[in-house]
């Protein structure tokens, strides 16, 4: 390597450190801190009221065991109102979608309220003319510029909303919600702007015809009610473990509307949101969904009784030998997943390094490059879920839109299908990411689903031309052999599993899709194939590599600790308590000079025995009220170790060691003012005195899943009793990246990213050089 070359390299490994670095910017939760504090509720609210001396029942024992059942049933309460609320949202948005896709083709004179289906609704066929549906014009041209421009219109709207209103509106939101459910506080990423601005702008960006999906965005939306709803009650409201619970419940109630399928959107919620999950979560997480989509149904957006466009039924099985043509879906699957990954993450290279201003513009380009393209292509030119709808089908029935199903033109349908395929694919590539609400699940669905037609109507044609082979023996001549939606339907579950790196469930909503149990055991195949072409290719799900891309401080399953011990990450300048000889103003220097988020606590200057930890935020608080309520000068000493003669006192001697943790006010205030006082502040209530501890010696890896399956803000190293630092996870991150190949860490070193970047300063010159010519013809 020259000497250039390692200069570019160790320039670009700064940068990827430098991304590293950003974790400091999120807030972590301390679980086991939590599991402290709800515990100390729990004690507290079991302290009910007996019944009097002879045991006869009392009004305030009978008040007691109302409040008692009223709280038993809050959770499900909580749980039933955001799976309303979510299935209300997601008929909405189906309605205003399906509207707003319609109107850029045409109008109805029946009422422009009413889209093509509900102006169309006494047409049995899709032949039939129709003549309260009018398009724009006659003319093709004229319509492909009004389809343009209408695409156009809703991309500006969209991003422009969301980068004035809502930042975090944009993308699918699962990455993000992954992180925050390992314990990361994103302000504002479930707060009301988002979810406004999300449901406002997803039909707009759907109704654009941009290559992407409102199915993980629906995710987003739904965990926002949920958060949103789980904020009106105290009891979730001030418990992060709790709120937790609801956004897990509510990501399976978006996939459950978003798919019509409640099972696999419980089972998303286990497979690829949540990394710790309990059965309580599960019960809860299955009757969000079960609401949400009930609700969907009574609202029944589409008015057919279905509760997505794409659901279908298949009535005929299939055949042994089409098992060949189901691996090829599923090679295809696997390729699929790899290549987007890979290619949309060097896109997202090239987008922060030129586009990060430019993102309406951006989206206004994209959708026009869309609209304009995918005009020409009957199978780009509707919307991706009543494409599928049409693909997916038999072609008995009805099967048959737009001569689909027609042996004279099945080699030009085929090759239309084939290049819907390849120029998806590139959309989706380019597309994906962009700053307006975007997922991926339903145009990796449509690739998929285009490509399965075309291999469908390949088979069907080789059985046509021979229909006495071999292979074909087993076949009835007098029952359709091959289904040509059956492939479809496969080929969209093998795109979607490859990209998302997801199986169990891609298996079980496409069950729930049709409703078929032949179909089980060829979607496990295919299903299969793809998993092992993936992980033969090294490939992760977009979602994962959109984590590690964009630095959010998650643990995934992959990350080790590189056979070294605890000792070599840990840090090792710390800055402590001292459990006596403290005064009030040398904490408050302490904590004016630092910024973390607590402190260990140990015996003195002299012994780094330690005797516990204490938060900042605690340590902040009490300082600040026993400031108000207590008698306190800068000179009053502290203690943070509980003395002989506390046990004597009436309010501290119920006190144990981090009891006080989540106290309600007057309880909080009754007891700063008994342990604030002239002579001493007694702070050992708000002490831990039993943190997490490890040795010096025991391997990250375990460390790694200490912090994976506990949740602790900080683990303490100590030797022997003796302070010797301390870690956390945004130390283990720091350590894998510094550890980490340098290739491992670049998505921006790629050949699509290296052509966009020429392209891009192909296009400044071009740019610059027009203006310039402008200016010159403006002097003159």
């Amino acid at each position: 390597m020259t000497r250039i070359g390692a200069q570019l390299d160790n320039r670009d490994y700064e940068e990827e450190i430098e991304q590293i670095r950003r974790y400091e910017d999120f807030t972590t939760i301390d679980w086991i801190q939590d599991s402290i504090v709800e515990r100390n509720r729990r004690i507290r609210n079991a302290r009910a009221p007996y019944r009097g001396p002879r045991g006869e029942i009392t009004p305030t024992w009978v008040w007691a065991q109302f409040w008692r059942f009223l709280r038993a049933g809050e959770p499900w309460l909580v749980i039933s109102l955001v799976g309303i609320f979510i299935g209300m949202n997601a008929a909405i948005i189906s309605i205003i979608t399906e509207w707003l896709s319609d109107f850029k083709m045409g109008y109805c004179t029946d009422g422009w309220w009413l889209n093509s289906q509900f102006c169309c609704w006494e047409v049995e066929s899709d032949e039939e003319f129709c003549p309260s549906w009018h398009l724009w014009s006659t003319a093709t041209p004229a319509r492909w510029l009004i389809y343009v421009v209408f695409a156009a219109i809703f991309s500006f709207v969209a991003a422009h909303l969301v980068r004035s209103m809502a930042k975090y509106a944009a993308g699918s939101g699962i990455s993000e919600i992954k992180c925050i459910l390992t314990g990361f506080i994103m302000q504002g990423f479930l707060g009301y702007a988002t979810f406004f601005i999300k449901s406002l702008t997803l039909p707009l960006v759907i109704a654009s015809g941009l290559s992407v999906g409102k199915e993980g965005p629906s995710v987003h939306v739904a965990c926002c009610i949920g958060a949103i709803v789980a904020s009106w009650f105290q009891r979730f409201s001030r418990s992060q473990g709790k709120m937790r619970e609801i956004i897990v419940a509510a990501s399976a109630a978006g996939v459950a509307v978003a798919f019509g399928s409640p099972i696999g959107g419980v089972l998303f919620s286990i497979e690829e949101m949540s990394q710790m999950f309990r059965i309580k979560t599960m019960w809860r997480s299955f009757v969000c969904a079960l609401v949400a989509t009930f609700t969907l149904s009574v609202m029944n957006p589409f008015r057919t009784g279905k509760l997505v466009l794409f659901q279908v039924t298949y009535n005929r099985d299939w055949h042994f030998f089409e098992i060949i043509f189901f691996i090829i879906l599923g090679i295809f699957g696997g390729l699929y997943g790899a290549f987007v990954v890979k290619f949309n993450m060097q896109v997202a290279a090239f987008r922060r390094k030129h586009l990060a201003a430019h993102g309406v513009a951006e989206a206004v380009i994209l959708a026009t490059l869309t609209a304009t393209i995918g005009y020409f292509n009957r199978f780009m030119r509707i919307d991706m879920t009543e494409m599928m709808s049409i693909l997916f089908r038999e072609c008995e029935g009805g099967g048959d839109h737009d001569n689909l199903c027609q042996m004279a033109v099945q080699w030009p349908m085929a090759n239309s299908l084939l290049l819907a395929t390849f120029i998806r694919t590139g959309l989706v590539v380019i597309s994906y990411g962009a700053k307006v609400p975007a997922g991926i699940f339903v145009p990796s669905m449509a690739v998929g689903a285009t490509f399965g037609r075309m291999v469908g109507i390949m088979v069907k044609a080789m059985y046509r031309a021979y229909p006495h082979s071999g292979i074909f023996a087993v076949c009835d001549p007098n029952v359709p052999c091959i289904t040509p939606g059956t492939y479809a339907f496969l080929g969209a579950a093998a795109a979607l599993s490859g990209v998302m790196r997801i199986t169990v469930t891609v298996v079980v909503i496409m069950f729930e899709l049709t409703g078929a149990l032949t179909y089980i055991l060829p979607t496990m195949i295919v299903i299969l194939v793809t998993k092992a072409v993936g992980d033969f290719l090294g490939s992760r799900g977009i979602a994962d590599e959109a984590i590690r891309f964009n630095g959010y401080p998650i643990l995934e399953n992959e990350d080790h600790g590189f056979n070294v011990s605890v000792s070599e990450v840990m840090k090792k300048d710390l800055d402590i308590l001292f459990a006596s000889g403290m005064l009030v103003s040398d904490i408050e220097r302490l904590l004016a000079t630092t910024n973390v988020k607590g402190f260990p606590i140990v015996a003195s200057e002299s012994s780094q025995t330690l005797v516990g930890y204490m938060g900042r935020t605690e340590l902040r608080y009490v300082l600040d009220r026993a400031q108000n309520v207590g008698d306190i000068s800068p000179d009053t000493p502290c203690a943070f170790t509980r003395e002989p003669s506390d046990q004597e006192d009436f309010v501290l001697s119920d006190m144990t060691s981090g009891s006080a943790l989540g106290v309600e006010e007057d309880v909080a205030t009754e007891l700063i003012e008994t342990s604030a006082t002239i002579d001493v502040l007694k702070l050992w209530p708000w002490v831990n005195q039993t943190p997490l501890t490890v040795s010096p010696l025991l391997p990250l890896e375990i460390v790694t899943q200490l912090f994976k399956r506990m949740g602790p803000r900080v683990i303490l190293v100590e030797e022997h009793g003796s302070l010797k630092g301390l870690v956390t996870v945004k130390d283990v991150l720091r350590f894998n990246a510094a550890e980490q190949p340098i290739g491992d860490l670049h998505w921006d070193v790629g050949e699509l990213e290296a052509i966009l970047d020429v392209m891009w300063i192909w296009a400044v010159g071009i740019a610059e050089t027009s203006m310039e010519w402008y200016r010159r013809l403006i002097r003159r």
